[in-house]
């Protein structure tokens, strides 16, 4: 990039800081970039202003069609978050001209004047599936990109004492600077970034000088911040070019360490459920830290301080540690944590709160580094707890950052998902055939706060009527097995369904099940039904034998009783009925084993 005087003969280059904000957690769909150009312009992109022109804070702005992956096109939401001592003169320079005439249509350009004292602009860029931009809550479906490179170049002086220039980075796999350079790397604590500051005040011509330029490849890219700005004054340039960007034959490459939560799904996160009262591990897998290096400074944990909803039921646990191995979660800025020894090592941990922000960082006592293995072991033991048995349903997220010298790892997300339990742990929900009715059964392992259960039943599957209500146990860590005898519906042919409520009304309806009892008809009749008084039992024996018959009322009373000789085939036995009132009842008839139970209605 050349500079041009625009402002008294002073003119400011940009810087390029990458802050790492506590992410949403939300899983997010990864696609592979292979390192191809994200395009913020140019052919096939579309740029929208949707809230402002992009120049003031709040402003958004959507490029749509920023790169298009197996035909899934992406998006990228650009917020304006912050501004300080700085005026636009162009948000995205998409031409070329004197003094930057480098830039490219693909490139972020934004263009600004810087005030005395210098100053910045804070952007924060998501990619998003095509098409899912939100014109009302002006958000979208945030995607991962994976394997993304990304240039800033240009970072040099503008020949004024004092104003070297510097960019900011976090998250990456690798950095890239020339060789020779006029960058030095230094870790930025308070920000979690990597500082390139240039070492020199002096303006160079010649944008593309890889003495002053920096290139920095992402493993996973998601979300995340740019702070545009200079320590002087004047009017800066800024071009963001994702792409693997012009040659770079001097290049050294500097690793850093990654992190991975859970080596078995795309991304670096890990998401788990839990029911409390219970303990989540925050890794998955057996190697979840990569380093060439053999050394590492600390392991990092943030999280919002207001997600800490269940007060001191909530803790960080060191599986195995001798000491020190809960956290409680509900610390304060500056807090004494007593050390934590886990493996024979020593760890100091520090809390802090702040913007409501709470962070833990644990570093080796004494002084010094920590092997590698030893932060992987440490993140292996690492939990989150709940001791709370009715623990605040919801979602909770937490940081996890390493750091080796200059290079912090990736923001990697352990979210744990606290649900509230079911009322019951069901086994099994089954229908038989019993004589001509239907008894349904269904057992349980545990249950929990359990109030009830409420049988239905249904001709056709969709229209459902109650069959019964039954109370459960309640609370209970063994088997119970309930049936019920469904006499009201004889030679049901249809479908049951079950659902259990607990005591505070939380329920699951379980999938209905199928019955028939039609095929045991032939066995018994009962005619004329319904009938005015009289009536004939009709039993078909296919030996003899003896039976018996009682016929009840509705509540089960006692009302007849009689047995028959069978011979082999047709019986008939004449029940006199005159004396019975309007209503339902119930003719038992036990034979050979059965017992049969048909309706009779009288009118």
């Amino acid at each position: 990039m050349k500079k041009v005087n625009f402002l008294k003969g002073i003119v400011a280059c940009t810087a390029l800081v990458f802050l790492p904000g506590l992410a949403s957690g939300v899983f997010a769909q990864a696609y592979n970039v292979s390192y191809n150009a994200i395009n913020f312009g140019g052919t096939g992109v579309t740029i929208t202003n949707k809230v402002g022109t992009g120049v003031a804070v709040g402003n958004i702005v959507l490029y749509q069609n920023v790169i298009n992956i197996g035909g899934q096109q992406i998006d990228a939401i650009v917020r304006t978050q912050e501004i300080s001592n700085v005026t636009f003169t162009t948000y995205d320079q998409a031409g070329t001209g004197t003094g930057y005439t480098n830039n490219l249509a693909n490139y972020f350009s934004p263009q600004f004047t810087i005030g005395t004292g210098g100053g910045y602009a804070v952007f924060k860029i998501q990619f998003v599936l095509g098409g899912s931009y939100n014109n009302t809550t002006n958000t979208g479906t945030l995607v991962t990109l994976q394997n993304v490179r990304l240039n800033t170049y240009d970072i040099d002086g503008n020949g004024t004492t004092g104003t070297n220039q510097y960019n900011e980075f976090g998250g990456f796999s690798s950095s890239e600077l020339g060789s020779p350079t006029n960058l030095t790397m230094t870790y930025n604590a308070t920000l979690g970034l990597t500082k390139f500051r240039s070492t020199s005040s002096t303006n160079t011509t010649d944008a593309t000088d890889v003495k002053n330029r920096v290139r920095v490849t992402y493993g996973y890219m998601s979300e995340f911040t740019t702070k545009v700005g200079a320590e002087g004054s004047g009017a800066a340039y800024f071009f963001l070019d994702f792409s693997a960007g012009a040659t770079f034959t001097t290049a050294v490459s500097y690793s850093a360490p990654s992190l991975d939560l859970n080596t078995a799904t795309a991304g670096l996160d890990n998401e788990v459920m839990m029911i409390a009262p219970a303990s989540k591990n925050f890794s998955s897998g057996t190697t979840n830290i990569t380093y060439t290096g053999s050394t590492l400074d600390n392991l990092k944990i943030a999280f919002e301080s207001a997600q800490v909803y269940d007060g001191t039921n909530e803790n960080f646990v060191i599986s195995g540690a001798t000491s020190g191995g809960t956290i409680g979660l509900k610390f304060t800025n500056g807090q004494a944590i007593p050390n934590v020894v886990y493996g024979g090592v020593s760890y100091i941990v520090a809390a802090s709160v702040s913007s409501g922000t709470s962070t833990l960082v644990f570093t080796k006592s004494g002084g010094g580094t920590l092997t590698l293995a030893q932060v992987e072991a440490l993140l292996d033991a690492l939990q989150y707890q709940n001791t709370l048995s009715s623990a605040t349903k919801g979602l909770r997220t937490y940081n996890v950052t390493t750091l080796s010298a200059s290079f912090e790892t990736a923001v990697a997300q352990f979210r744990v998902n606290i649900d509230t339990p079911l009322p019951t742990d069901l086994i099994s929900f089954s229908a038989a055939c019993k004589d001509d009715h239907t008894v349904v059964s269904w057992q349980t392992a545990t249950e929990h706060n359990s109030a009830l259960f409420v049988l239905e039943r249904s001709i056709n599957g969709q229209d459902w009527v109650e069959a019964t209500t039954v109370e459960s146990a309640g609370n209970s860590t063994t088997k119970i097995d309930y049936t019920y005898d469904d006499y009201a519906a004889l030679r049901f042919e249809g479908y049951y369904r079950l659902t259990q409520i607990d005591n505070d009304g939380v329920q699951k309806v379980y999938d209905p099940i199928h019955a028939s009892c039609a095929e045991r008809d032939a066995l018994v009749s009962v005619y004329p039904n319904p009938t005015e008084g009289d009536f004939s039992l009709e039993l078909n024996a296919s030996a003899k034998g003896n039976a018996t018959f009682t016929l009840v009322d509705a509540n089960n009373q006692l009302l007849k009783s009689g047995s028959i000789d069978l011979a082999n085939g047709i019986n008939q036995i004449h029940i006199s009925g005159a004396e019975l009132s309007h209503g339902m009842y119930y003719l038992r008839v036990d034979w050979n084993g059965q017992t049969l139970v048909k309706k009779v209605v009288v009118r």
